[in-house]
């Protein structure tokens, strides 16, 4: 199908973008882009994992709803970008495997990572190599990714996209947010932009001097080919929290 022939109107937070559809399936990843303005080379994109209890049902349990609020207002100030909404729930197992891992961490007091695990579920089972594919197909070369998880940044570069990564930055809804922030840090290596932590951006021969950290508020979008990274530093603040 021609992605024109879906394109409408969307209006969210009082401002419309015109928005056009397309489907990813392949290779266990399934979902959909959905095309917000004029994408072009170098756009903000999102690859986002669907959440039922965080973004349907506002649970405070975890960061997914407010992330992906947060990507779609960098996407809506913007005036264009991509989000890819994967069915990826309970980070590739399903809800079934989600519910069983947060009643297992319940009981035990482990993690959800070690409780996928010790109920023989991948701690993350999710891919994106077919979302990478349907980027290129678009004609994109690189782009902006709003991620902290450096597994989806590795992903699309393996493809041939090249990645800026855009930090995202949320606050914690809950103590158990915060304790699932602090474990995909240690576990999943992901970063975490806060006021503590130190970060800079790429640059050819080593680290940006400090005043070139990015301040305490959200990342201001920049050129293609730049890239955010962590310092090793304090830990995070502990009401901020991204993924």
């Amino acid at each position: 199908m021609d992605p024109a022939d879906t394109e409408h109107r969307f209006r969210r937070n009082g401002q419309d973008l015109r928005v056009r559809v397309v489907e990813v399936n392949g290779d266990g990843e399934r979902g959909h882009l959905l095309l917000f303005g004029a994408v072009a080379d170098g756009c903000l994109v999102r690859v986002h994992s669907r959440c039922l209890y965080g973004e349907a049902l506002r649970s405070q349990d975890c960061d997914c709803g407010p992330e992906l609020d947060k990507a779609l207002d960098l996407i809506q100030a913007a005036g264009s970008g991509v989000l890819v909404y994967l069915e990826q729930e309970g980070r590739g197992a399903g809800l079934i495997a989600k519910a069983l891992g947060y009643r297992e961490s319940e009981r035990s007091g482990a993690d959800t990572f070690a409780s996928y695990e010790a109920l023989g579920y991948p701690a993350d089972a999710r891919t994106y190599v077919t979302t990478a594919r349907a980027l290129a197909d678009l004609g994109l070369r690189s782009v902006q990714l709003l991620t902290n998880n450096p597994a989806k940044v590795q992903a699309l570069r393996q493809e041939g996209l090249r990645v800026t990564a855009v930090p995202l930055r949320t606050r914690a809804l809950s103590e158990r947010a915060r304790d699932y922030l602090e474990t995909k840090r240690t576990r999943r290596k992901h970063w975490i932009p806060t006021d503590a932590a130190p970060w800079a951006l790429d640059e050819p021969g080593g680290m940006s001097p400090a005043a070139d950290e990015p301040p305490a508020a959200d990342p201001v979008v920049i050129t293609p080919g730049e890239n955010f990274r962590p310092r090793p530093g304090p830990g995070p603040a502990p009401d901020l929290i991204g993924a």
